[in-house]
């Protein structure tokens, strides 16, 4: 099973420590943090568990966090070249349910926000849904979005999600959105997979 995906624009590697800087710069900018963190500053130390968690999440569940970087057309083009940007992460985790209803896969994105408003975080969905709908079997995947965050409902609405429950109210509250395996397999919402 190669987990190595590849998309029109993008290619999605699973996380690794050779992307803790590049994760580390992404994830405590303000812009990106202020929803992926509650705003709150992610340290280094926290980059290397989430780096971990993510490597034993790909051995045990067969899914995790993905780099997202720019894709290059050419023979050996699915190994990072020193100094491709990081554009942003997609992925899957484990999360506690709303409301404290059992344990869901979760599915994350995030952008370096010089790459907002292009479809990437769409694009990228996809190809992470399809793969963990399609090759890892997963049933439900759930996206937890703040309120204020219409941006990245409008994502999960793209990507055939729908809105599930609210979750407790908080600074910004928050929506709950889920697609099921079958209805994404019965969808072939795969618009921007590479094979």
């Amino acid at each position: 099973m190669s987990e190595v995906l590849r998309t029109v624009r993008l290619v999605l590697h699973p996380v690794s420590m050779r992307d803790h800087r590049a994760l580390l710069t992404h994830w405590t900018g303000p812009l990106v943090r202020r929803h992926l963190f509650d705003d709150r500053m992610v340290t280094p130390v926290q980059v290397s568990e989430i780096i971990e968690a993510s490597e034993r999440d790909f051995a045990t569940e067969g899914y995790g966090l993905w780099a997202l970087r720019p894709a290059r057309w050419s023979a050996g083009a699915d190994d990072p070249a020193p100094g491709d940007p990081l554009v942003g992460v997609a992925g899957l985790s484990h999360h506690e349910g709303p409301l404290g209803h059992g344990v869901d896969v979760e599915i994350l994105y995030s952008l370096e926000p010089d790459h907002w408003g292009r479809g990437l975080a769409a694009e990228a969905s996809r190809a992470v849904l399809d793969y963990a709908f399609g090759v890892v079997g997963v049933h439900r995947i759930t996206a937890e979005i703040d309120m204020a965050n219409a941006a990245s409902a409008e994502i999960a609405l793209q990507l055939g999600m729908r809105r599930w429950r609210d979750g407790p109210a908080g600074p910004d509250g928050a929506a709950y959105y889920a697609a099921d395996r079958s209805r994404w397999i019965g969808s072939r919402r795969i618009v921007d997979a590479v094979p």
